[in-house]
């Protein structure tokens, strides 16, 4: 008989069940003696599992945790955005363009550094995302009426400041063409009633 044929032979034992156990088995069975499990009770994970289940846990809190007191960061643009809307008279309507840079700017970098429409009333330094958001979700209705309300009306300001010059230099430069359009307008307006 060789050396590895005995080896082998030396490795498989007969148990007292008629069944041959290897070595292997014998040291997952003291492994498990030892660790103090009954037969019964079903096989824990492996020590790396526990670990990286741990990890799991631990970072699934701090994630948690982390977003739900992530800082909002939005103080000095919602002050800005305020701003905005407080000048618009004063400004003829060009800090409103301020509005529209501050709505792409929150679609690109976020909530956290731009504040939803109508949060930015009640925002101040040290609250957290969701407390802003709870906060300004009375006014978030209202205000994007208002930038509505406001495009239009800024809309319709635009195009009489640009007819009115434009009607102004055509009069100036075609003053019988201009006559006579108003003329056959009021003829068939009076013809009509």
């Amino acid at each position: 008989m060789s050396v590895d044929d005995r080896l082998l032979s030396a490795q498989t034992e007969k148990n007292p069940d008629n069944q041959t156990e290897s070595s292997f088995d014998r040291a997952g069975s003291l492994r498990e003696s030892q660790r103090g499990l009954v037969e019964n009770e079903p096989e824990s994970e492996d020590l790396r599992s526990q670990v990286m289940s741990k990890r799991k846990e631990r970072l699934l809190k701090m994630k948690g945790k982390f977003s739900q007191a992530e800082k909002a960061l939005s103080a000095g643009t919602s002050k800005l955005l305020q701003a905005a809307w407080r000048n618009i008279f004063i400004t003829f309507g060009f800090s409103f363009l301020y509005v529209y840079v501050h709505l792409f700017l929150k679609q690109i970098f976020g909530k956290r550094f731009f504040a939803d429409l109508g949060s930015e009333w009640r925002d101040r330094p040290g609250l957290t995302i969701a407390e802003r958001e709870r906060m300004g979700v009375s006014l978030k209705i209202i205000e994007s009426f208002g930038v509505g309300a406001v495009s239009i009306l800024i809309f319709i300001v635009l195009i009489f400041s640009f007819a009115i010059p434009a009607l102004i230099i055509e009069v100036l430069s075609n003053p019988l063409r201009v006559g006579v359009i108003l003329l056959k307008t009021f003829w068939s307006w009076i013809k009509g009633t």
